[in-house]
């Protein structure tokens, strides 16, 4: 055991160390209890600017206890209507995915006599039969053509009835009937963006992938991440996005957060180019990011997934769902946002995470 000396030695210490450096300390303290909040809330508003993390919490909610993806949903709702998800219905939205084949029968019932040799003599028996008439034969999708069959099969069609676990259940206890012969069918990812155009099939697609790396359960360790020593591929972030000075690099430590990237500085109007072959997965205005580019580069043989991040533009020359080569030009350099100067905000994300876009450049 320390002598009283040496402990009393050491608290004054202490106690001068925290009287000199309390601000840092407080910062330090603030940020270490809040920093998975920000983390997560940061990469839902790069991908969804207009979306709350309780969006994805609705999406995920809905199809509990069902084998409907949340991200099929949500990744529909997202490219369908063209907006981030504004003014969207994720409760009526969840029945596209859903097809149900309906059939009712009227069931004749019908007494034959029939006649039989039973010891050698015949019996004449009456037998009672039962004849399946079809009276109706539906194939139903969608929130309102759902609950209009529902009405007509006497069930109760509030909000909070409506959803697609409650509907399934009484439609499997109803096809127990022998009146009826229901089944419900879920959607593949095909058969849910059949109807979209190439760009928006993959836009959609993209999001399917890339949705659950933003979901705050996903896990991924950067340590156990092997970096390639040359990197020659074009589907993985390997070039420079811009010309001019790297004035900020990754890691560094400011007031209220950790830089996730590194800014390239040079005049406004300087051309951004893509770094890989991708899929631009979110365009416009999110933020301190100002105008900023999401591309989404794929996953490659070992499950891994590539997504960069393009921030403080003056221009956009992209569209969401637009398929990029590497060394495309998507935007030009500027100063929107939080910014002091024209430059680029760069940041590769490996499975959600970032990672020093350095590991990637030559």
């Amino acid at each position: 055991m320390a002598d009283p000396y040496t402990i009393t030695s050491i608290g004054v210490k202490t106690a001068s160390f925290i009287k000199r450096y309390w601000e840092a300390l407080l910062i330090a303290l603030f940020v270490i209890i809040l920093l998975p909040t920000l983390i997560a809330t940061e990469a839902i508003n790069i991908l969804f600017p207009q979306v709350s993390r309780e969006e994805f919490k609705i999406y995920k909610s809905l199809t509990e206890e069902t084998d409907i993806n949340w991200t099929s949903v949500m990744a529909y709702d997202a490219v369908r209507l063209d907006n981030y998800l504004k003014g969207n219905k994720p409760n009526e939205s969840v029945f596209d995915l859903l097809k149900i084949d309906f059939t009712e029968y009227k069931i004749i019932e019908i007494e034959k006599e029939i006649t039989k040799i039973v010891d050698g003599k015949e019996v004449t028996e009456t037998v009672t039969q039962k004849e399946y008439v079809v009276v109706r034969e539906l194939e139903v999708q969608g929130y309102a053509p759902t609950k209009d069959l529902l009405k007509t099969l006497d069930y109760v069609t509030p909000e909070e009835n409506m959803t697609v676990k409650k509907v399934t259940d009484f439609l499997e206890d109803l096809n127990e009937k022998e009146e009826y012969g229901i089944e419900t069918t879920i959607l593949t990812d095909e058969e849910i963006s059949d109807d979209f155009d190439e760009t928006h099939k993959e836009w959609f697609f993209a999001l399917v992938e890339i949705l659950p790396l933003l979901d705050p359960t996903s896990e991924f360790d950067p340590d156990e991440y092997i970096y390639p020593d040359i990197i020659t591929n074009p589907d993985i972030p390997s070039i420079w996005p811009a010309s001019g000075t790297v004035t900020s690099e990754f890691g560094e430590v400011r007031k209220t957060h950790i830089h996730k990237g590194i800014d390239i500085a040079s005049v406004t109007g300087t051309p951004i180019r893509a770094t890989a072959n991708g899929t631009v997965i979110a365009v416009g205005s999110s933020g301190n990011f100002g105008k900023r580019i999401m591309i989404y580069h794929g996953t490659d043989k070992n499950g891994t997934t590539y997504v960069t991040i393009y921030a403080h533009l003056s221009q956009i020359k992209v569209k969401v769902g637009e398929k990029v080569s590497q060394g495309d030009i998507i935007g030009l350099m500027g100063s929107t946002g939080h910014s002091t100067g024209s430059h680029l905000h760069y940041e590769v994300r490996v499975n959600g995470v970032p990672i020093n876009p350095r590991h990637f450049l030559p």
